[in-house]
């Protein structure tokens, strides 16, 4: 029976720090183009303006500043008040019936651009729950957030964590991640070991690079890493240092990522903070047998030795034989990219989409 709140049209306000590549703005457009493609009036700001990696259905009004931060003290202070108020303006003119805002130094800001408005601001941290934010972003958190109409925790850890801090103070709802809709190419397998996301030290990829060497003279599987930012250069020099550079490649950023996991025979997480894993789940949408440590929230995602491996945190001799083992042994590579593939339903968009907006418009329990 489809509820009362299905029939209604809603006006839904998006608020995402930009378009750029990221996991924040992959979550936000999934979920704007589902509710827009539900026959929602849907409206998407970006508090930055400049490069958009996502694409937006052609129904959603979007909106971005044309200011830009400048360097300094004075220009960073500036920026941030003059994003402030432009939020603050442009969901006044859309006058939405809700608004979502996802990002953990993010959501700080939201809540107050729209401090004493009458619009209920539904918010979700993207972090690990226990990620060692600056003084600033705690205190505004700790101020703002019980102002909230209702906070989305992506894991179980991460709702029990803000119910710690906040009690009931916090309207909370655990929904994960929906993951946007793979596609499957006919494409034969290469022998490489691929890893997707920022360049970046929470996102472990110096480990990875490290346990590969202990395999590399072993095999003639190459490690594929897709994606930018800041550790590229070390990492280089770390893959020089164990003579591993000329088998492994660094894509730098790839827009087709689903063509690329269709081509890899395994795919490996090397993560340090994770708050919902998009790209492991993609894989494992996509049949990729996965490695990750566990030190990420993955307990309701997959299971070790039926649908992926999980090895113990900072484990880098763990690391190298689990992929040492799925290199060697194509029939455990199938079971296991078999069974992942089960969590395409449970994380679909539709699925977790109509949670979302369950949550921001059924009554208040």
């Amino acid at each position: 029976m489809i509820s009362l709140y299905k029939k209604m049209n809603k006006k839904i306000c998006i608020i995402s720090p930009s378009l750029k590549m990221g996991g924040i703005e992959r979550a936000l457009t999934v979920l704007a183009n589902y509710f827009a493609q539900e026959g929602h009036e849907v409206s998407f700001i970006s508090a930055q303006g400049g490069e958009q990696f996502y694409h937006l259905d052609p129904a959603i009004c979007f909106f971005e500043p044309t200011f830009k931060r400048s360097a300094g003290l004075v220009g960073k202070i500036r920026f941030y008040f003059s994003m402030v108020l432009f939020i603050r303006k442009t969901v006044k003119q859309q006058n939405p019936d809700a608004v979502l805002s996802f990002g953990d130094a993010f959501n700080p800001l939201v809540l107050l651009a729209l401090l004493c408005a009458k619009f209920p601001v539904y918010i979700s941290d993207r972090t690990s729950p226990d990620f060692p934010f600056n003084p600033i972003i705690r205190l505004g958190k700790k101020w703002l957030y019980p102002k909230s109409a209702g906070f989305i925790a992506q894991t179980q850890r991460a709702a029990t964590y803000k119910h710690n801090q906040f009690g009931h103070h916090l309207r909370i709802k655990i929904i994960p991640n929906a993951i946007k809709e793979t596609i499957n190419y006919d494409l034969p397998k290469a022998a490489q070991i691929l890893c997707v996301g920022r360049l970046s030290v929470e996102k472990g990829q110096d480990r990875l690079v490290k346990a590969f060497s202990k395999i590399a003279a072993e095999t003639h599987w190459k490690l594929v890493l897709a994606g930018d930012g800041p550790m590229r250069q070390s990492l280089e020099t770390l893959a020089e240092a164990l003579k591993v550079k000329d088998r492994i490649v660094f894509l730098g950023k790839v827009e087709n990522v689903d063509q690329l996991m269709n081509e890899s025979a395994i795919f490996v997480l090397p993560s340090r903070l994770e708050g919902f894993p998009n790209a492991l789940c993609e894989a494992m949408s996509l049949g990729l047998p996965c490695i990750c440590f566990d030190c990420i929230p993955v307990e309701a995602l997959l299971t070790s030795g039926k649908d992926g491996l999980v090895v113990p945190e900072n484990d880098i001799d763990a690391l190298a034989v689990a992929m040492k083992e799925l290199i060697n042994n194509p029939s455990l590579r199938n079971e296991l990219g078999n069974n992942a593939q089960k969590i395409k339903d449970k994380l679909a968009v539709a699925t977790i989409g109509e949670q979302v907006f369950d949550f921001m418009f059924e009554s208040k329990k």
